[in-house]
């Protein structure tokens, strides 16, 4: 396995999908934004992409779920969705609240291993009184009132982008797709899951971001609100 910088990496990127970087000056993290949308639906060929990696056979492991939860009638027509929406496999009550007790448990750990920077998270998570889930519809207004966010959900959004900018290698090569991994879902938490294995310091936190993958790939939504981790559906 050969080691490649990040621009060694990014034009082997956009040599796979026959694309220049928009600049003279090279390829940056905007060139590849939308990048996995290109390995729609079935993600045919996406293990090219993490091949000059160290770390490639967990990227590649984590993101196939991802391509399988697609419909590929989907892409049939004209229009084709732009994003990784998430699937529409129904999960119990039961099960959706047991995912959010282990995403709070698992912000937990991962906040344990900054105390410093996360003091006032792991506070705020003592204050979430328990799991709320919601019939469809109901948290598409919730997560739209950005003039009215909850205190408890920006610390930790806060917390959460501090303690992950802290163990972030801003030289190492797979940043250059920081933005790609972004464009998946638009979606910070899902990123830091899929990336989740370049964060070696973090590691002792086990899998925290792993049962939100689980909701996202059912097509819920997690937000607290009033004090509750409250899961839905748009």
């Amino acid at each position: 396995m050969l080691t490649v910088n990040q621009q060694e990496y990014g034009l082997y990127l956009l040599n796979l999908i026959d694309a220049e970087p928009m600049d003279d000056d090279g390829v940056t993290q905007d060139d590849l934004y939308g990048y996995f949308q290109c390995f729609m639906p079935e993600g045919q060929g996406i293990e090219r992409i993490f091949e000059p990696l160290e770390i490639g056979d967990q990227l590649l492991e984590r993101i196939r779920p991802l391509y399988a939860m697609l419909n590929p009638a989907d892409f049939e027509g004209d229009s084709v969705p732009g994003y990784f929406n998430g699937g529409q496999n129904d999960a119990s009550t039961e099960q959706l609240e047991a995912y959010g007790k282990a995403y709070l448990e698992g912000l937990g750990r991962l906040f344990a291993l900054e105390p410093e920077l996360a003091e006032e998270a792991v506070e705020a998570i003592t204050r979430i009184t328990g799991v709320q889930v919601l019939e469809p519809g109901e948290i598409a207004a919730i997560l739209d009132d950005y003039e009215h966010e909850d205190e408890e959900q920006t610390i930790l959004y806060e917390t959460l982008s501090e303690v992950i900018a802290e163990h972030t290698d801003y030289e190492d090569t797979l940043e250059i797709l920081s933005e790609a991994y972004y464009s998946i879902g638009c979606d910070y938490t899902l990123s830091y899951h899929l990336q989740w294995p370049k964060y070696s310091k973090l590691q002792a936190a086990g899998e925290p971001f792993a049962p939100y993958a689980e909701l996202y790939k059912r097509g819920y939504h997690i937000t607290v609100h009033e004090r509750k981790l409250l899961i839905g559906r748009r």
